[in-house]
C-alpha cells in the first residue's frame, strides 16, 4: 500500500506540471523551488539575516502562485470533471526541413504580395496563455493553411500565428503591444506586437510589412529589419533544432 500511495503522490504531481508546462507562472514556480533550495542552504550555514529574508519572502511568493495559476486551477477542475487528466497529447515527427520550406515560402509570397505577417516562434517559455486567447488550430504547417490565414479580410487575418514545436498552435492571437519609445517611429501595430511578445518572453517572432512587403524577425525586444530569403531559412533552421525534443525551441545566435 505504500507504494502505491508513492505512486498515487507522484502521479498527481506529474500531472500538475505538465498542466502548468508552458505558461508563464511555470517561471515563477521554478523560482519558488530555488528560493526554498537557498532557504536550507543558508539555514545551514547559519546565515540568519538571509534566512529570515527569505522565510518571509516565501508565503508573499506562494500567495502570488495562487493568484496567477487561477486559470490553471480552473481548467485543471474542468478536465477533471471531463476526464482529462487521463489523457495524453504526443507530437509525431516532422520532416524538418520540409517544415522550414513550408513557413520561407509562406512568408516570401506574402512579402511579394504586401499582405501583413506575424509568425511567433515558441521557445522555452510557454505562449499557452496567449494560444488559448487565440482560435486554436493545432495542424500541421504547410504554406497553403498559412497563406489563406493571413489573407486580408478572412476572420482569422487579424493577430498572430503561433507555431508551437512541429505545429500551428493557433491563429488571431492577440499579443502584448511594445511601449519601447526607441522603436521607429513608421512601425506599426504589427511589428509592436512582435516586439511586445519577444519582451516578455524569449520567443521568436517573424513579421512582413502590409505597406512595404520588408520582412523583419524580433527578439529579445529588438527588431531588425529587411532580412533576405535566406536569413529567414537561416532562422528557421536554429529555431526547429529542438523540434520533437521535450521543450521549446532553441535559441537563435
Amino acid at each position: 500500500m505504500d507504494f502505491v500511495d508513492v505512486i498515487l503522490v507522484s502521479w498527481g504531481i506529474y500531472r500538475a506540471l505538465l498542466l502548468i508546462e508552458g505558461t508563464r507562472a511555470f517561471n515563477l514556480l521554478k523560482g519558488l523551488g530555488i528560493i526554498v533550495l537557498v532557504l536550507m542552504f543558508t539555514k545551514d550555514l547559519d546565515f540568519n539575516t538571509v534566512n529570515w529574508v527569505l522565510s518571509n519572502t516565501l508565503p508573499a511568493g506562494f500567495l502570488a502562485l495562487v493568484v496567477i495559476f487561477q486559470p490553471e486551477l480552473r481548467r485543471a477542475l474542468e478536465d477533471i470533471g471531463r476526464g482529462g487528466l487521463l489523457a495524453e497529447q504526443l507530437t509525431p515527427g516532422e520532416n524538418i526541413p520540409e517544415l522550414i520550406d513550408e513557413i520561407a515560402k509562406s512568408i516570401g509570397n506574402c512579402a511579394k504580395k504586401r499582405i501583413g505577417v506575424l509568425i511567433v516562434l515558441e521557445q522555452d517559455i510557454g505562449l499557452k496563455d496567449f494560444i488559448e486567447k487565440g482560435v486554436q488550430l493545432h495542424s500541421h504547417i504547410t504554406s497553403e493553411l498559412m497563406n489563406t490565414i493571413f489573407m486580408p479580410f478572412t476572420p482569422l487575418h487579424d493577430g498572430a500565428v503561433i507555431v508551437k514545436g512541429s505545429r500551428i498552435e493557433a491563429a488571431a492571437c492577440f499579443l502584448p503591444i511594445s511601449q519601447n519609445p526607441d522603436l521607429a517611429r513608421e512601425v506599426g501595430t504589427r511589428h509592436r506586437a512582435a516586439v511586445g511578445i519577444t519582451e516578455i518572453t524569449d520567443a521568436i517572432a517573424l513579421i512582413v510589412s502590409e505597406e512595404t512587403g520588408q520582412i523583419s524577425i524580433a527578439r529579445t525586444g529588438k527588431l531588425t529589419r529587411d532580412l533576405t530569403d535566406e536569413k529567414v531559412r537561416e532562422i528557421l533552421r536554429g529555431a526547429f533544432k529542438r523540434v520533437g525534443k521535450p521543450r521549446g525551441l532553441l535559441p537563435i545566435r
